[in-house]
């Protein structure tokens, strides 16, 4: 669906029914533009269920080289944690993942260290230029 000239998914949660809405960024773009060719329907995959996607992640996980048990709900969680250790607001998150109660995303939210050091970097960069002029006692 076109919102004020860019592309977004607007849909409900099968599990829960809870409306959600996905702004689709550049890459998601490219790979939808890769698979066009091969729509079949009006939708970008074709038929998509949870064992589908499972079955495609552990092929993409394979041909990454990983050896290790991934699940679709630790995509979840991966994208979860990447998007706020990137500054997404943790309400921003939870509307993604289509949860009903920001508790649930706060799972989430393990703060990593670079995370912590980059926003206490942020604050203090702000600090300085509030406060840059100001001469403190005895220097």
């Amino acid at each position: 669906m076109d919102v004020n000239g860019e592309k977004w998914i607007i849909s409900k949660r099968h599990k829960t029914s809870v409306p959600f809405q996905v702004k689709l960024l550049d890459i998601p773009l490219q790979i939808i533009g890769k698979y066009r060719p091969f729509q079949k329907d009006n939708s970008v995959f074709g038929e998509i269920n949870y064992w589908n996607v499972c079955k495609k992640l552990k092929k993409v996980i394979s041909e990454c080289g990983i050896n290790k048990q991934i699940s679709f709900h630790c995509s979840r969680h991966t994208f979860g944690t990447l998007a706020l250790s990137k500054g997404m607001p943790i309400e921003s998150v939870s509307r993604v993942l289509g949860h009903t109660n920001i508790k649930t995303t706060q799972i989430y939210a393990k703060i990593t260290t670079q995370k912590l050091g980059n926003d206490l970097t942020a604050f203090g960069n702000q600090l300085n230029q509030t406060f840059g002029n100001i001469k403190v006692a005895g220097t």
